[in-house]
């Protein structure tokens, strides 16, 4: 009995059509997860980023608070802290975004978040700092005194970056389990621990936002 031609023709496009989707949907697995390490590779760099400035404002904040008064050159310094950390947490925001438009929402971390923008306190900061220093320079002071509403910002500064400080270090104890270098990137980007860490930050600046 001779097999119907058109039958086989039938089974072999199917095979070729399932084979291709197989290997299509291999590749799409393989770039999805490329994408994703990339993603926390540079939301570790950001995360890193912002607590190695807050670690150097908290010192700055701790120094000027105890003298009563900050320099410009430390003003400045404040500055560009800040600026990169308001910047680097707009970067690990628009990062989640990316992460949860590409993913399952059943796999998903989510943030509880409603006030992005206005939880940045960051950016009022560096832009209170600049508006600062501008005024001093152009009355020819090197330094500001702190007293009355002017320190009582800069004890507000020192106390969230204290808060900052601090939670990155519980993060680090209790989460990462003291991990460092790369066996701490490694743990970050596959836990996608930058989440949490993003989420830490927000809550902290709730605080003060």
């Amino acid at each position: 009995m001779k097999k119907n031609p058109i039958n086989i023709d039938y089974v072999m496009i199917l095979s070729v059509l399932l084979i291709l989707s197989i290997i299509m949907n291999i590749y799409m697995s393989v770039k999805n997860v490329n994408y994703r390490y990339k993603l926390g590779k540079q939301s570790y760099i950001e995360a890193e980023n912002i607590r190695q400035r807050n670690e150097s404002n908290m010192d700055i904040l701790s120094k000027c608070i105890d003298e009563g008064s900050i320099a410009n050159s430390d003003l400045l310094k404040l500055y560009k802290n800040y600026d990169v950390i308001s910047t680097d947490i707009i970067g690990l925001w628009q990062q989640y975004g990316a992460y949860t438009e590409n993913g399952l929402p059943a796999f998903l971390k989510v943030i509880k978040s409603d006030k992005v923008i206005e939880n940045n306190i960051h950016v009022k900061i560096k832009d209170y700092i600049s508006s600062t220093l501008t005024r001093e320079m152009e009355n020819n002071n090197s330094k500001v005194i702190l007293i009355d509403d002017e320190l009582d910002r800069f004890v507000s500064m020192y106390e969230m970056s204290e808060g900052i400080y601090n939670y990155f270090n519980d993060f680090n104890t209790n989460i990462l389990l003291g991990a460092s270098g790369e066996d701490k990137e490694k743990k970050v980007i596959k836990n996608h621990y930058w989440i949490d860490m993003l989420e830490g930050i927000y809550n902290i600046n709730g605080e003060y936002a």
